[in-house]
């Protein structure tokens, strides 16, 4: 995201109760997107470095970031520090832990990349089913693929087909939707939801064991968490019907892309669309890469223009509301600071 973007709306936030704003935009190299986000005990998911932000951070009231770290060091350094803001749906390059220590907020904007998330599995959905990127591919190369129009080549058609949902939060129930839109039923499994919010939108709630069995397309929307990683392994794949589809535009932990690529390779299941891997970006060598049957994404199911300009949004009128003194809608430890 550009600090442009930023500026923009914190301006047209702000600018009427705060005559003395000033705002410093910085921007965060572009590159570093190209080179996988990194991980460490303090902060996972950041790009860039602690040292590069503290060459760029002084004596700031507010600290409003995408992708870069923001340690227990900066936060401990920037003397005048009242507020951390994080352009994500889950701030896990902020240590939240030293802001909370601190006393300081830290904002963040869940749901901002829902609809584009909800959006894009469907593209996926009828990519991978339709052949659409293989026949594209194809005909780049010069290559009139009319097996595509083979019946026993071409996909299925979505309407009175089966949409079964691992984690039906918000990104999941938008998908709901506009699944309902192609025609499909939909199932769902997620533990977490009441049945009656299910019911409310029309979804069957069932255990993953009969979402797998039943589903002619498996799409997976939970957080990685202790609890869901690998949730998806060789025994789960080995439910999933031979015409069916498995989409992932989660967290790569969560599928066991192994036993994904056997399946495919064997036939067992139909296709599979995934955004998201277990080590990104992926290895030119990875034998996803060699299947017939796969279509494979950088990670970009979360990204549109609509997207920046949203969560820029939900920040600044956050910060605006704790400098009026009420209370942010979107703040990943108020509850720990107001006790």
């Amino acid at each position: 995201m550009r600090s442009a973007i930023f500026e923009t709306h914190l301006y047209e936030s702000l600018s009427n109760i705060d005559r003395n704003l000033e705002i410093r935009g910085v921007e965060w190299p572009f590159e570093i997107r190209k080179e996988p986000l990194r991980l460490d005990p303090e902060i996972t998911e950041y790009a860039g470095s602690a040292e590069e932000l503290e060459g760029m951070v002084s004596d700031e009231h507010v600290i409003l970031v995408h992708l870069a770290p923001v340690t227990k060091d900066i936060i401990e350094k920037v003397g005048n520090l009242k507020i951390v803001a994080c352009a994500r749906g889950g701030p896990v390059n902020v240590n939240i832990r030293a802001a909370t220590e601190k006393g300081i907020p830290v904002l963040y904007t869940p749901g901002r990349n829902a609809e584009a998330v909800a959006e894009y599995t469907m593209g996926l959905i009828l990519t991978e089913a339709r052949n659409i990127a293989r026949a594209a591919t194809a005909l780049r190369q010069g290559v009139w693929q009319s097996d595509y129009y083979r019946y026993d080549v071409c996909g299925p058609e979505l309407l009175g087909k089966t949409l079964g949902i691992i984690g039906c939060g918000e990104v999941g129930m938008m998908i709901v939707d506009r699944a309902k839109g192609f025609g499909m039923k939909v199932i769902a499994y997620d533990p977490y939801v009441p049945d009656e919010k299910m019911t409310k939108h029309g979804v069957s709630k069932v255990e993953l064991d009969e979402l797998l069995r039943s589903s002619d397309v498996v799409t997976i929307h939970v957080r990685l968490t202790p609890q869901t990683r690998g949730l998806i392994g060789e025994r789960e794949i080995s439910l999933i019907k031979p015409t069916a589809y498995l989409i992932n535009t989660a967290r790569g932990g969560v599928l066991d892309e192994a036993a994904l690529h056997n399946a495919l390779k064997e036939r067992r299941i139909k296709g599979a669309a995934l955004d998201v891997f277990e080590k990104e970006p992926l290895a030119p060598d990875n034998p996803l890469l060699n299947l017939d049957n796969i279509t494979v994404t950088p990670h970009i199911a979360g990204a549109s223009t609509d997207v920046a300009h949203r969560a820029a949004q939900m920040l600044s009128d956050d910060i605006k509301r704790i400098v009026k003194g009420e209370t942010p809608k979107f703040c990943m430890n108020w509850a720990m600071l107001t006790k």
